[in-house]
Parts: C-alpha cells; structure tokens; sequence
C-alpha cells in the first residue's frame, strides 16, 4: 500500500536513481502526517513534492540509424525490441526464452508481477531470431539476453545504450526510457489509440499515457 501510493505521488515511470533525497523525504514526511504517525509539527508544514512535467523528446530517426549501423547482433535485437514493444528496461531484461511466443508476440512480466501480452514487428522478430542464432538454444526458463558474466540485467540494458550512444555520437538523450517514449509517440502518430498503448506499455491508467512526449501530448491527438 505504501509503496503503491508513493509510485503514484512521486512518478510510475521514474527510474529510482533519478529521485533526489530532499523529495524523498518531503513525501515520507508529508505521507506520515497525512496519516497520523507524526505529531511534529514540522512535518506538517513540509510542502507536497511536485512531480516535474519533463518533456521527453523522442530519438530521432537519423540518431536511430546511427545506433543500428553500429551495434552488433544482440544489441541491434536489444534496441528494436525496445523500440517496437515500448518495454521498460527491466521487463527486456526479464525476459526469458520460453517468453517468446509461436505467434511472435512475447509474454512480458510487468510491474507488480503482472503479466501480459505485447505484439513484436517483423524488424525486430528478424533481429531476436539473428541474435537466436548467435546465442544457441537453450531451456525456457533461461534469459533471452545475455552478456560476459550470464544474464544482461536493466543495468546492462542501460550500458547497451550508453555506450551506442557515446560511438554513434549522439548528443541527444538516448536511453532504454527514451525508447520507450518513442515508441509511444510513434505509436499514435501512426494512429494507434490511448487504450491499447496503455496495455502495450503496461500500465494501470491513463495518466502515464497522458503526459507529454515529444512534440504533443499523448492522448491530445
């Protein structure tokens, strides 16, 4: 429950690294006023945390061009499929053979152990089963991804695109989240509605969906 309200007040799609320590503790402080279990008055006249607004620019399609030309079998996978199915870093990561469907869909484990089903294009299923063949066969229980030391976790993710960045020269923000965001835009550009981008991404309402990305605002148009 507590956990649950301060994904909702401090941002559901905020990596944690990027919550700063004095808005941490406004919340903590102002949740337990809120809820009786502090009397001081100090914690009282703590201000509510505003949640920034950021606009999220999406990558550009020459900055995209410029990762795929130089990324190698597993990442050209890596960065396709979070750029066709909008995942969060995490449930990329989680992914695991037996994951990949016959009827080239995957079964993503989301936020609060939910489960569900996200469509993979033609692109990125060609570049899963390249990277299949690199890889080799394995159980279904066994990570999609791997790396030098066994299963690529979200921070690897995070690296994969660092480091494409830095070679490609892209100046711009260019991580897992940003991926996730274009995929987003281009989804409704491409006349996709808010209802079914809500279940692709994995989320439980609608405000996500809403908050700005790039040059509109979702659910706007």
């Amino acid at each position: 429950m507590i956990l649950r309200r301060a994904v909702r007040g401090l941002g559901e799609d905020r990596p944690i690294e990027q919550l700063a320590g004095p808005e941490l503790r406004a919340w903590i402080g102002n949740w337990l006023a809120a809820e009786e279990l502090a009397q001081a008055a100090a914690l009282r006249t703590l201000r509510k945390p505003r949640v920034p607004d950021k606009l999220v620019e999406p990558i550009s399609d020459d900055a995209m061009r410029r990762l795929l030309a130089i990324a190698d079998v597993r990442d050209r996978a890596i960065v396709l499929l979070l750029l066709d199915c909008g995942l969060r870093e995490s449930e990329a990561a989680g992914l695991r053979l037996g994951d990949l469907r016959p009827d080239g869909t995957l079964k993503v484990m989301g936020k609060g152990a939910k489960e569900r089903i996200v469509p993979v294009g033609g692109t990125a299923r060609t570049a899963i089963v390249r990277y299949m063949g690199q890889r080799g066969a394995g159980a279904p229980d066994e990570p999609l991804f791997l790396g030098r030391r066994g299963a690529l976790d979200w921070r690897g993710m995070q690296q994969v695109l660092k480091r494409l960045k830095g070679r490609a020269g892209i100046t711009g923000r260019c991580s897992p989240h940003s991926l996730r965001h274009t995929f987003a835009r281009s989804y409704l550009v491409n006349g996709g509605d808010v209802f079914s981008l809500q279940r692709n991404l994995g989320h439980t309402t609608l405000d996500m969906v809403k908050r700005p990305i790039g040059r509109g605002r979702l659910g706007a148009r």
